[in-house]
């Protein structure tokens, strides 16, 4: 599962584990200086603590990978590996270290390894698995062995540091998935947030504080019991000892009321055996007279005396110093049997003023009661004697051991002096010997550290959930904001943010600039989407690279782009535009193909921050409008003028919308003459439109139309007027009717279809009808557009290519195009008569239609010397008002008549 963990989630984990070790690190060095002699161990060993503070170090050094830190701290693990193992083996401390040295020296050398050699190096990747293999091994071991599952002579359980060891081991674990995590994460570079940072240290902290907290607890209360122990038995000791003197004391005042030789001996002899049956600890009693020669033997002094323990230079001199008060010593030829023994000498004077000695012989064992220290069965108590005579006290070991012994075989002990009799500091020792309370303890307070981690890594993957949730949402929010071709904003959003920066900034001036891109669609419809997509985005770049500073730039369309600058003071509006102009006309490269693109550019500059966005908007776009009308490739700034031609075209506009619905607009039809004939041989249906009572120019409203849409219902209704006039009125049937298409219907729905079915609706004839489309459906030589001509050929429509010779005309691809008819533009027509090279032009396209099998009809006629000079030059359909203005049908058809 963890190594499922996305890349943040996995960054945050091992800054986790980061933080765990340098917490316990932390905890342990301030542990060393608090509790250095008071403990029987160490709850985190002091090497321990500062391997786990290089570690997390290292830890975080690989996160942000700073490979000359990695390795910095990667030697300094070696140098605290060969302090550790000089101490270990030198001075012989083994406290330092919660593991054997064999086991310590191979992960600690090897995690260093991983820090001078981090896997961003090929080379080492290889070993870092290696690595990260043998410490899962050996947690796995040791968690078992710690477990009670396994037992293995390697780890050394039975006296172990065992809240040390549960903390090592999971140390390990983390330790070695971390390395793992660092190891699927270099090369990577990512951010974590403040937030979770302080949270899973946090986490952390409360996690290791509570275990360390018990641990500590645990610990506190076997040394407190060791030092209990060592208190209890020096004031046994000491209560012994006061009452053995009190005893002297009172066999001196009675022997001293005795003036009787007889009674003397009579009642010693008498006192001496009393005692031996009344105190247990007494095992025998010996007198010495004068010259410290035994006279009398009492009890088990036999044993004493017959072993030879008393046959010593160093007894007499103990014996000589008994002159006045009672003296105290141990023997310590006894301590090595199985009673051992400790004298006390008591100096009496005899009715003859002779002094004698009374040994009285003590059972060493005897001193301290140990039914009393039955609680303490855990901790082993010595009393030390010399240093290579320590005595076990209250314990059924009776082996007497040296210091060095003691540190051989019990790791964790502790020392304190006990005070005897008010006069005497004595040292005791207490080992801890049983650790089974101990490990219990500690297995249990592990968990603690287990539910940490599974709470930081619940966390941990709850918090990079919400992260990618909002992320995601972010996204979410900024592809509902922003355009996903561009990365700009659209146009709800470019308003909020407009709306947004005036709030926050009050300034003098505003400027925006409104970009439409010239001669976009026919790139768009040439090269496909996916190349204008691209040709998009590029521009957006381009004006992301000049736009001022802190300008919010916007997409709204296809080909429309918007930015808005603010400013305190005042900038020239046209400087930036003529840079936005300069980076659109740079070629498009794509995909090996080169294109060229303009634009027109409104630009609007006010002081007026009242001004809603909705007509600064509306200003830069009639400005861009202006420039575009101007033939584009240019800026222009707005002015009022033009808001009053816009006003005028949205008038016209919605009222010709309302003369759509009301169908209002009425087809006129000019006659279209044969001069060979002197007969009409065709009609062409012009539309008229009267509002408020006077006819409005097709040159105002058609491209109105155009640019609305509304040209598709003008369209159809001009069609449908023109259909049901050819089947109401036989003259009509007898004609070739011309009808006007915009390219529009070509592009927008299958026209020929529709066509069709309005054809049988009428019952109308297709060879009557001619439809009439100017050059612009054929720039590009658009694919689509050719195959909708080429259909409405095969219905029987014949196909008229308007104003040719103004647009888009090309003689290279007049042969392509299925077109029957080719309508010369009235410009040819207006100054031919006195313009021979343009006759010459005429007469060259005539000449080419007329051998391409194209009908040729010369538009504008207006006086008889234009019809004398068409004639000679071979055109025989002419139009134009010198034959007949555009008229109402009724006119038309008296004209038939």
């Amino acid at each position: 599962m963890l190594l499922r963990l996305s890349p943040s989630a996995a960054r945050k984990f091992v800054f986790a584990v980061a933080s765990f070790f340098l917490i316990a690190g932390s905890v342990g060095t301030l542990e060393f200086w608090l509790y250095q002699d008071d403990l029987l161990m160490a709850v985190v060993p002091s090497s321990l603590s500062i391997a786990a503070v290089i570690v997390a170090l290292g830890f975080i050094a690989l996160l942000s990978q700073k490979i000359l830190l990695s390795r910095l701290f990667g030697v300094a693990l070696i140098g605290v590996m060969a302090t550790v193992v000089w101490f270990v083996v030198v001075a012989e401390t083994t406290r330092l270290v919660a593991l054997p040295l064999p086991i310590v020296v191979p992960l600690i050398t090897s995690t260093a390894l991983l820090f001078i050699l981090p896997p961003t190096q090929p080379a080492a990747r290889g070993l870092w698995l290696l690595v990260i293999l043998v410490d899962l091994t050996v947690f796995a071991l040791l968690q078992a062995s710690f477990s009670g599952l396994i037992s293995l002579e390697q780890f050394n359980l039975t006296q172990a540091n065992f809240p040390a060891l549960s903390l090592v081991s999971i140390l390990l674990l983390v330790g070695s998935v971390a390395l793992l995590l660092v190891y699927s994460l270099h090369g990577d570079k990512l951010r974590t947030s403040r937030r979770a940072v302080v949270n899973i240290f946090v986490i952390a902290a409360i996690g290791f504080g509570v275990w360390y907290s018990l641990s500590l607890n645990d610990l506190k209360r076997t040394s407190d019991d060791a030092r209990l122990k060592i208190q209890m038995i020096g004031q046994m000791i000491d209560t012994t000892l006061s009452d053995q003197r009190a005893l002297a004391t009172r066999i001196q005042q009675r022997l001293d009321q005795i003036t009787q030789a007889d009674d003397f001996t009579s009642v010693l002899s008498n006192d001496l055996q009393s005692y031996l049956r009344d105190l247990p600890i007494l095992r025998g009693a010996l007198i010495y007279n004068e010259q410290l020669v035994l006279e009398q033997k009492f009890g088990a002094a036999d044993d004493l005396v017959s072993s030879g323990l008393l046959q010593q230079q160093s007894v007499d001199a103990w014996l000589a110093s008994a002159t006045s008060e009672p003296v105290i010593v141990i023997s310590s030829s006894s301590l090595l049997t199985a009673t051992p023994t400790y004298l006390m000498a008591i100096p009496i004077r005899t009715p003859t003023q002779q002094l004698q000695r009374v040994v009285l012989l003590f059972d060493v064992k005897q001193v301290v009661n140990a039914s009393f220290l039955q609680q303490f069965q855990q901790v082993l108590t010595y009393l030390e004697l010399r240093e290579d005579l320590l005595l076990p006290i209250a314990s059924d070991m009776t082996e007497v051991i040296s210091r060095e012994q003691l540190q051989m075989r019990y790791p964790h002990f502790l020392s304190e002096q006990a005070n005897i009799s008010g006069t005497t500091n004595v040292v005791f020792h207490s080992a801890l010997n049983d650790y089974s309370e101990l490990k219990t303890n500690a297995q249990l307070n592990q968990l603690l550290l287990w539910l940490t981690f599974a709470f930081l890594l619940i966390y941990i993957m709850a918090e990079d959930n919400a992260q990618q949730l909002s992320k995601k949402q972010n996204q979410l929010k900024f592809l509902a904001d922003h355009d996903e071709i561009t990365g700009l904003l659209r146009r709800d959003a470019f308003n909020a943010r407009i709306q947004q920066r005036r709030a926050k900034r009050q300034t003098r001036w505003q400027m925006l600039w409104f970009i439409n891109l010239d001669g976009f669609k026919p790139i768009n419809d040439s090269f496909g989407h996916k190349f204008g997509d691209e040709v998009l985005a590029e521009t957006a770049a381009r004006l992301r690279t000049v736009a001022p500073e802190h300008a919010i730039l916007a997409h709204f369309s296809a080909d429309e782009f918007v930015i808005f600058w603010q400013d305190t003071e005042s900038q020239s509006c046209d400087v930036h535009a003529q840079q936005l102009l300069r980076v659109i006309r740079k070629p498009f490269n794509i995909d090996g193909i080169s294109v060229h693109l303009t634009a027109s550019i409104g630009c609007v500059q006010t002081q007026n921050s009242q001004l809603n966005i909705a007509d600064l908007l509306q200003q830069g776009e009639i400005a861009m409008s202006e420039a575009k009308h101007l033939g584009g490739n240019l800026a222009r700034n707005f002015a009022p003028h033009m808001a009053v031609d816009y006003q005028q075209q949205v008038q016209l506009r919605n009222a010709l919308q309302i003369a759509l619905e009301q169908q209002l607009l009425e087809v006129y039809y000019q006659p279209i003459y044969d001069t060979r004939q002197s007969t009409i041989v065709g009609i062409e249906s012009l539309v008229r439109w009267q509002h408020n009572g006077q006819f409005v120019s097709p040159a105002e409203f058609i491209p109105i139309a155009e640019r609305t849409g509304q040209i598709i219902p003008l369209g159809e209704q001009v069609l449908e007027r023109v259909l049901q006039d050819i089947h109401d009125h036989l003259p009509l049937q007898q004609l070739q009717v011309a009808v006007n298409i915009s390219p529009q219907q070509l592009q927008r729905y299958d026209f020929a279809s529709y066509l069709e079915a309005r054809l049988a609706h009428h019952q109308v004839q297709a060879h009557n009808l001619t439809l009439e489309l100017t050059e612009e459906v054929f720039a590009g030589e658009s694919q689509t557009s050719v195959n909708a001509l080429q259909s409405l050929r095969n219905m029987g429509c014949s196909v008229a290519l308007d104003d040719f010779g103004t647009g888009f005309s090309s003689l290279s691809y007049l042969n392509r195009l299925p077109a029957d008819v080719i309508k010369i533009d009235r410009a040819f027509t207006a100054g031919i008569v006195d313009d021979p090279e343009l006759q010459a032009v005429v007469r060259g396209i005539v000449e080419l239609c007329v051998y391409l099998k194209k009908k040729v009809v010369v538009e504008g006629v207006e006086d008889a010397s234009q019809v004398d000079i068409f004639s000679q030059i071979g055109v025989e359909r002419l139009q134009g008002f010198y034959f007949a203005r555009p008229m109402p049908l009724a006119e038309l058809l008296k004209l038939l008549e």
